[in-house]
């Protein structure tokens, strides 16, 4: 063995003195301690020479024992030594296994404490000192620092435990110590995890292995609103909320017993009384025998997770701005509809209902305004169905109705009419007064259709046959609307390809003076020749046009076309013909529309003064400030400005001092009856003489007869536009040679 063992006397005699005990433990100052093999070997010879032969094997064994002993503590991760007292001088020691001591036996017998290169030794030698005088032997726990060792640059943390031993009746220090790094590494792993468990954002419950709490942390009381104390020696039913019956804990356990892990959703109560979801998991804890000793569950509140999740599906199936029915809840309640109306044998009815001209509200109002009038839209829907029909919003302004359990088409006819008579009725938006008029299309099952798809499609034909009747109305679908529908369908597919292809052309009427007979000017008018329909009446396509957004760019080609040939027309014989345009109200909604009418005037080379637009009464009233501000920069260019259709709207007459107007026409529908009614030859008067007294020029249009003629001569009239003096007709024909 690399270090040597105190010697042993080879004879019975009592305890030797002090100072004869110090020799033998004490190697002298000049000799270097004997080895362990050369100690045994001398104690060996002396037994030969000094016991008799009976003593011999007992001693042998004896020393056995000690070189096996002294071998252990060698293996052993501990530093043992024993020293001196008062003095602290080292008389023995190991040779630990742990590279932390880096201290062989031999370099520490005989010297001091102080060689451990342990810090505060001195007050290990005067704790034991102390000890010594008052007669004790307690034992003494320190955690100390050791130098580095072996090229190291950190102190190394040592325990150490110290007492009093009494070696032969006297007393001698001993000192065991190990290397602190593996408890306390242990030990800030336990902290950390504590930590990891406290501030964990999860509640979380330590129970023993009969299940009652022993430890929670503080996400446990927050969701919980328990506190330590008042969990502590529970079991965790105490926070049932008795949604789960007892088939769900007995299946729940069954799992934690065979798997040693559970987990799921489950309904607990809060110290509030307030029930609460949580996602919870269990784990069972074995000890080293594979025994049961804990159970540990996490759990988080989820009520926020469930009300999102809540929140998703209903938008899943809900239209976000009106929270209506979609498409897709629809489906699902026409499904459920449809099936119970072939298992009672009943009927149902659909009604497409779509807002007239709703994207007016939003051009001139914008849609935050056009948004609550749909919400609003929807709660009035919604207050007169019944609880077993359906209401969806499709989009836009396109709301669908299922009808259930209705005996008759005429059920659903009075319902139209109820949908109408409720919507009818003004909205109040904050500072505005809007009212809209729905157009319905009914589609009845099972006569249109008994699925989705075609009944849709077929109340939607009859909404549009709805609008063609003038809005405001309900129509029921019929067969020949198919055929309708298709023709309309091709017949738009043509015209978003007709200004490609050059198919528009203009037509022009004549505006003749009164008094000279001359043509002053010439309203262009707007055809279309298909290729195969020939000559397409603008009925049948204007409002299509208007609908698809198409008009904008019609619009324009119109403005360019007639602009290109008054040009022409001024070069060849008429210096002062004008050209009266008809714009939509799509074009007024163009922010751009007199840089467009001033481009194609300087592209053609025109005066301002030689194109006049014509304005309907109902432009001025969809958005009459910005109507106002085009119409005034129109006139700073010296664009005329024209009232059409005059008297035949609900505009205000401070309109004409609002706006910059020049002309007024009278519209055909007072013209064509003055020779019989005498109220349409009054208002015809009343015109005339109103656009005579603001100093407006006024245009009779419609005139066909000769009697008409001669009455608008007498009463004052200054230009005249009809059949009587001259047709529509192709640019090519419209004007006399000159």
């Amino acid at each position: 063995m690399p270090s040597a063992m105190p010697a042993c006397s080879p004879t019975r005699a009592g305890p030797a003195s002090p100072t004869s005990r110090r020799s033998m433990l004490k190697p002298s100052d000049e000799t270097p301690p004997p080895s362990w093999e050369e100690e045994r070997d001398r104690i060996i010879g002396l037994g030969e020479r000094s016991f008799k032969k009976s003593y011999y094997p007992e001693l042998r064994s004896n020393l056995s024992r000690l070189e096996r002993f002294r071998t252990l503590l060698d293996f052993s991760g501990e530093l043992v030594v024993l020293f001196s007292l008062p003095d602290g001088e080292i008389v023995d020691a190991n040779t630990p296994a742990d590279p932390a001591f880096d201290l062989p036996a031999a370099s520490l017998i005989g010297k001091p404490l102080a060689a451990l290169g342990l810090s505060r030794i001195d007050r290990i030698l005067a704790q034991l000192n102390a000890d010594t005088g008052h007669g004790e032997m307690p034992l003494h726990h320190e955690t100390l620092e050791c130098l580095p060792r072996q090229g190291g640059t950190e102190p190394q943390q040592i325990d150490v435990d110290f007492r009093i031993a009494l070696v032969e009746g006297a007393p001698y220090g001993t000192l065991l110590a190990r290397n602190a790094a593996p408890r306390l590494a242990a030990e800030a792993r336990l902290r950390l995890a504590a930590r990891v468990i406290e501030r964990s954002s999860e509640g979380i419950i330590i129970t023993d292995a009969d299940c009652n709490i022993i430890e929670v942390n503080e996400a446990f009381e927050k969701i919980t609103g328990y506190g330590r104390k008042e969990a502590a020696g529970r079991n965790p039913r105490f926070l049932s909320s008795g949604r789960q019956d007892v088939e769900f804990y007995r299946h729940m356990w069954q799992q934690i017993n065979e798997t040693g892990f559970w987990q799921g959703e489950i309904w607990n109560r809060r110290q509030s009384g307030e029930t609460y979801p949580e996602w919870l998991s269990i784990s069972a804890i074995h000890d080293d025998a594979g025994r049961i000793s804990h159970y540990v569950g996490t759990f988080a509140d989820i009520t926020e997770a469930k009300a999102t999740e809540a929140r998703i599906r209903h938008m899943a199936h809900h239209d976000f701005l009106t929270g209506l029915p979609n498409r897709f809840l629809l489906t699902d309640r026409f499904q459920q509809l449809a099936a119970a109306a072939e298992r009672n044998n009943t009927r149902f009815a659909l009604l497409f209902i779509d807002l007239d001209r709703f994207k007016n509200v939003n051009d001139t109002l914008g849609h935050s305004v056009g948004d609550q009038l749909l919400r609003d839209v929807a709660a009035r829907l919604l207050s007169v169905v019944r609880g077993t029909d359906t209401i969806s919003r499709q989009g836009g302004d396109e709301f669908i109705v299922l009808l259930s359990d209705i005996n008759t088409p005429d059920d659903a006819a009075q319902a139209a009419r109820k949908l109408i008579q409720l919507l009818g009725e003004p909205f109040t938006l904050g500072e505005h007064r809007i009212t809209v008029t729905p157009s319905i299309g009914v589609a009845v099952s099972p006569e249109d259709g008994n699925d989705l798809d075609s009944l849709l499609k077929h109340a939607d034909l009859a909404m549009y046959d709805a609008k063609q009747q003038g809005r405001n109305n309900f129509q029921f679908f019929r067969r020949e609307m198919n055929a309708r529908s298709l023709e309309l369908l091709l017949m738009e597919s043509d015209l978003r390809q007709a200004l490609k292809k050059r198919e528009f052309e203009l037509h022009y009427q004549p505006q003749l003076d009164f008094g000279s007979g001359e043509i002053v000017s010439l309203e262009a008018l707007l055809r279309w020749r298909h290729p195969e329909r020939g000559l397409v009446p603008p009925a049948d396509f204007i409002p299509m046009a208007e609908e698809t957004g198409l008009i904008v760019a019609i619009g324009g080609w119109v403005i360019e076309e007639a602009c290109r040939q008054l040009a022409s027309w001024r070069s060849n014989g008429w210096p002062a013909l004008r050209v009266a345009l008809n714009l939509s109200a799509a074009q007024f909604r163009e922010k751009d529309l007199h840089v467009r009418i001033a481009n194609a005037l300087v592209a053609s080379d025109l005066p301002a003064e030689a194109i006049e637009i014509e304005v309907t009464e109902s432009i001025l009233m969809s958005d009459a400030e910005s109507t106002a501000a085009t119409l005034h920069a129109l006139d700073a260019m010296g664009v005329r400005i024209a009232i059409d259709d005059f008297g035949t709207g609900y505009s205000s007459l401070a309109y004409l001092k609002r706006f910059p107007v020049d002309t007024l026409k009278v519209d055909r529908s007072f013209v064509s009856n003055i020779d019989d009614s005498d109220e349409d030859a009054a208002i015809c008067s009343a015109i005339i003489g109103l656009a005579h007294s603001l100093h407006l020029e006024v245009v009779a249009e419609g005139v066909e007869t000769q009697a008409q003629f001669e009455w608008l001569a007498r009463a004052g009239c200054h230009y005249v536009q009809g059949y009587l003096t001259g047709r529509p007709a192709p640019a090519a024909t419209c004007l006399p040679a000159r």
